[in-house]
Protein backbone atom coordinates (compact mmCIF):
# COMPACT_ATOMS: atom_id res chain seq x y z
CA UNK A 1 0.00 0.00 0.00
CA UNK A 2 1.56 3.34 -1.01
CA UNK A 3 2.30 5.89 1.66
CA UNK A 4 0.15 8.98 1.27
CA UNK A 5 2.20 11.49 3.22
CA UNK A 6 1.77 15.23 3.45
CA UNK A 7 5.23 15.54 4.93
CA UNK A 8 4.16 18.16 7.44
CA UNK A 9 4.21 16.29 10.74
CA UNK A 10 7.89 15.31 10.96
CA UNK A 11 9.41 18.16 8.99
CA UNK A 12 7.22 21.11 8.02
CA UNK A 13 10.01 22.48 5.80
CA UNK A 14 10.37 19.30 3.77
CA UNK A 15 8.90 19.91 0.28
CA UNK A 16 6.17 17.47 -0.65
CA UNK A 17 5.73 16.15 -4.17
CA UNK A 18 2.08 16.52 -5.15
CA UNK A 19 1.26 13.68 -7.55
CA UNK A 20 -1.96 14.05 -9.52
CA UNK A 21 -3.67 10.73 -10.31
CA UNK A 22 -6.91 9.20 -11.54
CA UNK A 23 -8.31 5.69 -11.96
CA UNK A 24 -6.39 4.38 -14.98
CA UNK A 25 -5.69 0.65 -14.68
CA UNK A 26 -3.26 -0.99 -14.54
CA UNK A 27 -1.10 2.05 -13.81
CA UNK A 28 -3.33 3.79 -11.27
CA UNK A 29 -6.18 1.95 -9.55
CA UNK A 30 -8.93 3.20 -7.24
CA UNK A 31 -11.09 0.60 -5.47
CA UNK A 32 -13.72 2.94 -4.00
CA UNK A 33 -17.19 3.27 -5.55
CA UNK A 34 -16.44 6.69 -7.03
CA UNK A 35 -13.03 5.51 -8.25
CA UNK A 36 -11.33 8.58 -6.84
CA UNK A 37 -9.11 7.10 -4.10
CA UNK A 38 -6.12 5.82 -6.03
CA UNK A 39 -4.11 3.53 -3.77
CA UNK A 40 -2.35 1.05 -6.03
CA UNK A 41 -1.17 0.28 -9.55
CA UNK A 42 2.13 -0.06 -11.41
CA UNK A 43 2.72 3.70 -11.65
CA UNK A 44 1.97 4.14 -7.95
CA UNK A 45 4.55 1.49 -7.06
CA UNK A 46 7.15 3.04 -9.35
CA UNK A 47 6.53 6.49 -7.86
CA UNK A 48 6.69 5.18 -4.32
CA UNK A 49 10.04 3.50 -4.98
CA UNK A 50 11.40 6.49 -6.89
CA UNK A 51 10.56 9.03 -4.22
CA UNK A 52 11.84 6.79 -1.47
CA UNK A 53 15.17 6.87 -3.28
CA UNK A 54 14.88 10.65 -3.63
CA UNK A 55 13.92 10.94 0.06
CA UNK A 56 10.96 13.15 -0.87
CA UNK A 57 7.49 12.60 0.64
CA UNK A 58 4.55 12.42 -1.73
CA UNK A 59 0.91 13.41 -1.59
CA UNK A 60 -1.51 11.93 -4.12
CA UNK A 61 -4.46 14.03 -5.30
CA UNK A 62 -7.27 12.96 -7.61
CA UNK A 63 -8.17 14.81 -10.79
CA UNK A 64 -9.61 13.76 -14.16
CA UNK A 65 -7.19 14.02 -17.06
CA UNK A 66 -7.95 17.52 -18.37
CA UNK A 67 -8.04 19.01 -14.89
CA UNK A 68 -4.80 17.18 -14.08
CA UNK A 69 -3.10 18.92 -16.99
CA UNK A 70 -4.37 22.27 -15.68
CA UNK A 71 -3.04 21.52 -12.20
CA UNK A 72 0.39 20.87 -13.67
CA UNK A 73 0.17 23.96 -15.86
CA UNK A 74 -0.81 26.17 -12.92
CA UNK A 75 1.81 24.71 -10.60
CA UNK A 76 -0.81 23.30 -8.22
CA UNK A 77 0.61 19.81 -8.71
CA UNK A 78 4.19 18.68 -9.22
CA UNK A 79 4.07 15.47 -11.21
CA UNK A 80 1.70 13.71 -13.58
CA UNK A 81 2.45 9.99 -14.11
CA UNK A 82 2.35 8.16 -17.43
CA UNK A 83 2.07 11.10 -19.80
CA UNK A 84 3.43 11.44 -23.32
CA UNK A 85 5.74 14.25 -24.39
CA UNK A 86 4.03 16.68 -26.75
CA UNK A 87 4.78 20.21 -27.98
CA UNK A 88 1.46 21.49 -26.60
CA UNK A 89 2.59 20.49 -23.11
CA UNK A 90 6.16 21.76 -23.42
CA UNK A 91 5.39 25.34 -22.26
CA UNK A 92 4.44 24.14 -18.77
CA UNK A 93 5.86 20.64 -18.38
CA UNK A 94 9.23 18.88 -18.52
CA UNK A 95 9.55 15.14 -18.96
CA UNK A 96 11.55 12.29 -17.51
CA UNK A 97 13.23 9.53 -19.45
CA UNK A 98 10.78 6.94 -20.82
CA UNK A 99 8.97 4.84 -18.24
CA UNK A 100 7.11 2.57 -20.69
CA UNK A 101 6.33 2.25 -24.38
CA UNK A 102 2.86 1.11 -25.36
CA UNK A 103 0.91 0.86 -28.64
CA UNK A 104 -2.43 2.60 -29.04
CA UNK A 105 -4.80 0.23 -30.84
CA UNK A 106 -8.32 0.62 -32.16
CA UNK A 107 -10.81 -1.51 -30.22
CA UNK A 108 -13.99 -2.86 -31.78
CA UNK A 109 -16.87 -5.12 -30.73
CA UNK A 110 -17.49 -8.57 -32.16
CA UNK A 111 -21.18 -7.74 -31.91
CA UNK A 112 -20.60 -5.15 -34.63
CA UNK A 113 -17.78 -6.69 -36.69
CA UNK A 114 -16.48 -10.25 -36.82
CA UNK A 115 -13.10 -8.78 -37.73
CA UNK A 116 -11.72 -5.26 -38.12
CA UNK A 117 -8.42 -4.30 -39.69
CA UNK A 118 -7.03 -1.21 -41.35
CA UNK A 119 -3.94 -0.19 -43.30
CA UNK A 120 -4.35 3.46 -44.32
CA UNK A 121 -5.91 6.43 -42.56
CA UNK A 122 -8.47 6.70 -45.34
CA UNK A 123 -9.73 3.25 -44.31
CA UNK A 124 -11.13 4.79 -41.12
CA UNK A 125 -13.18 7.62 -42.56
CA UNK A 126 -16.51 5.77 -42.63
CA UNK A 127 -16.42 4.62 -39.00
CA UNK A 128 -17.75 6.36 -35.91
CA UNK A 129 -14.83 6.75 -33.51
CA UNK A 130 -14.85 7.84 -29.89
CA UNK A 131 -11.65 9.27 -28.37
CA UNK A 132 -10.79 10.91 -25.01
CA UNK A 133 -10.50 14.67 -24.69
CA UNK A 134 -6.93 15.79 -24.07
CA UNK A 135 -5.26 12.48 -24.95
CA UNK A 136 -2.28 12.45 -27.29
CA UNK A 137 -2.83 9.90 -30.04
CA UNK A 138 0.13 11.04 -32.12
CA UNK A 139 0.67 13.71 -34.76
CA UNK A 140 -0.32 11.37 -37.61
CA UNK A 141 -3.67 10.72 -35.93
CA UNK A 142 -4.33 14.43 -35.49
CA UNK A 143 -3.46 15.09 -39.12
CA UNK A 144 -5.61 12.18 -40.31
CA UNK A 145 -8.62 13.42 -38.36
CA UNK A 146 -8.40 16.73 -40.22
CA UNK A 147 -7.29 15.57 -43.65
CA UNK A 148 -9.54 12.50 -43.88
CA UNK A 149 -12.35 14.15 -41.93
CA UNK A 150 -12.59 11.19 -39.61
CA UNK A 151 -15.80 11.00 -37.61
CA UNK A 152 -14.28 11.41 -34.16
CA UNK A 153 -16.23 12.50 -31.10
CA UNK A 154 -14.88 12.69 -27.55
CA UNK A 155 -15.62 11.57 -23.99
CA UNK A 156 -13.95 12.21 -20.64
CA UNK A 157 -12.62 8.67 -20.05
CA UNK A 158 -11.72 5.42 -21.78
CA UNK A 159 -14.32 3.63 -19.66
CA UNK A 160 -17.12 5.77 -21.09
CA UNK A 161 -15.89 4.95 -24.57
CA UNK A 162 -15.76 1.23 -23.84
CA UNK A 163 -19.32 1.33 -22.58
CA UNK A 164 -20.44 3.06 -25.76
CA UNK A 165 -18.51 0.52 -27.83
CA UNK A 166 -20.11 -2.41 -26.00
CA UNK A 167 -23.55 -0.85 -26.49
CA UNK A 168 -23.01 -0.38 -30.21
CA UNK A 169 -23.18 3.41 -29.97
CA UNK A 170 -19.75 3.80 -31.61
CA UNK A 171 -17.76 1.48 -33.83
CA UNK A 172 -14.15 2.11 -32.76
CA UNK A 173 -12.25 3.58 -29.84
CA UNK A 174 -8.47 4.02 -29.49
CA UNK A 175 -7.01 2.48 -26.34
CA UNK A 176 -3.55 2.27 -24.88
CA UNK A 177 -2.96 -1.47 -24.94
CA UNK A 178 -1.90 -1.96 -21.31
CA UNK A 179 -4.81 0.13 -20.04
CA UNK A 180 -7.27 -1.45 -22.45
CA UNK A 181 -6.41 -5.01 -21.44
CA UNK A 182 -6.89 -4.11 -17.79
CA UNK A 183 -10.21 -2.36 -18.40
CA UNK A 184 -11.55 -5.23 -20.50
CA UNK A 185 -10.61 -7.76 -17.85
CA UNK A 186 -12.04 -5.64 -15.05
CA UNK A 187 -15.43 -5.17 -16.73
CA UNK A 188 -15.52 -8.57 -18.45
CA UNK A 189 -15.94 -7.16 -21.95
CA UNK A 190 -15.40 -10.51 -23.65
CA UNK A 191 -16.66 -9.37 -27.07
CA UNK A 192 -14.18 -6.53 -27.54
CA UNK A 193 -11.04 -7.05 -29.61
CA UNK A 194 -8.09 -4.96 -30.81
CA UNK A 195 -7.04 -4.25 -34.37
CA UNK A 196 -3.49 -5.43 -35.00
CA UNK A 197 -2.08 -2.23 -36.53
CA UNK A 198 -1.40 0.53 -33.96
CA UNK A 199 -2.36 4.13 -34.67
CA UNK A 200 0.60 5.23 -32.55
CA UNK A 201 3.16 3.83 -30.14
CA UNK A 202 3.28 6.16 -27.20
CA UNK A 203 6.25 6.73 -24.92
CA UNK A 204 4.95 7.17 -21.40
CA UNK A 205 6.96 9.34 -19.04
CA UNK A 206 6.46 11.31 -15.85
CA UNK A 207 5.60 14.95 -16.52
CA UNK A 208 6.86 17.58 -14.08
CA UNK A 209 5.38 21.05 -13.75
CA UNK A 210 7.86 23.76 -14.70
CA UNK A 211 6.80 25.53 -11.51
CA UNK A 212 7.75 22.55 -9.34
CA UNK A 213 10.81 22.16 -7.13
CA UNK A 214 11.26 18.80 -8.85
CA UNK A 215 12.55 20.47 -12.02
CA UNK A 216 15.90 21.04 -10.33
CA UNK A 217 16.02 17.35 -9.45
CA UNK A 218 15.08 16.05 -12.90
CA UNK A 219 18.62 14.75 -13.67
CA UNK A 220 18.57 12.85 -10.39
CA UNK A 221 15.08 11.52 -11.10
CA UNK A 222 16.25 10.21 -14.47
CA UNK A 223 19.28 8.55 -12.90
CA UNK A 224 17.06 6.72 -10.42
CA UNK A 225 14.52 5.67 -13.08
CA UNK A 226 17.28 4.23 -15.27
CA UNK A 227 18.80 2.49 -12.24
CA UNK A 228 15.41 0.95 -11.45
CA UNK A 229 15.29 -0.47 -14.97
CA UNK A 230 18.73 -2.00 -14.54
CA UNK A 231 18.47 -3.36 -11.00
CA UNK A 232 15.30 -5.40 -11.51
CA UNK A 233 12.84 -2.99 -9.85
CA UNK A 234 10.84 -2.42 -13.04
CA UNK A 235 10.76 -6.15 -13.78
CA UNK A 236 9.47 -6.85 -10.26
CA UNK A 237 6.79 -4.16 -10.35
CA UNK A 238 5.55 -4.62 -13.93
CA UNK A 239 5.52 -8.40 -13.91
CA UNK A 240 3.92 -9.68 -17.15
CA UNK A 241 3.88 -6.17 -18.64
CA UNK A 242 7.64 -5.88 -18.36
CA UNK A 243 9.53 -5.91 -21.64
CA UNK A 244 13.10 -4.55 -21.67
CA UNK A 245 12.61 -2.82 -25.02
CA UNK A 246 9.55 -1.00 -23.62
CA UNK A 247 11.56 0.45 -20.74
CA UNK A 248 14.84 1.25 -22.47
CA UNK A 249 16.53 4.58 -21.85
CA UNK A 250 15.41 5.82 -25.22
Amino acid sequence: MPAFSNGTEDNPEQPVARIVVEHWPPWQIADDDKQEQVTRGYAIEIIEELFNRLNVPVKFQYAPWRRALKLIENGRADLLPMVSEHPARAPYMVFTVPVYRDPILLAYSLDTYKYFGWQNWADLKDYSIRAVRGYNYGDNWRDAVQEQRLRVSESATDMQNLQMLAQGRVELTPLLYSNGVSLLKDKDYTNIRFAEKPIFTTVLRFGVSKQSFLVARLPEINIHLNAMKQDGTFARILGPLYRPRFTAKR
